[in-house]
């Protein structure tokens, strides 16, 4: 089997992720729909995002972002 880098298997796992949730279809995975064109803040982060369990329901949820401090505190 080929070995790869640390970046290369980074990589992958990016894309890995992004295909499982945009093709919830096959995947049975939630995603985002959109932000509701909410602000952002320093980090690039929306306000709020809109959810869909899956593309044959018509559910969404809104999750607003709430401010916890830095991870691991």
């Amino acid at each position: 089997m080929k070995e790869i880098t640390d970046e290369e298997y980074e990589l992958f796992q990016k894309l890995k992720t992004a295909w499982f949730h945009a093709k919830p279809e096959w995947s049975g995975s939630y995603f985002i729909t959109g932000d509701g064109g909410s602000d952002k803040d320093a980090h690039g982060l929306p306000e709020l995002l809109i959810v869909c369990a899956h593309p044959a329901i018509n559910t969404t949820a809104i999750y607003r972002k709430e401010k916890v401090g830095r991870s691991g505190q």
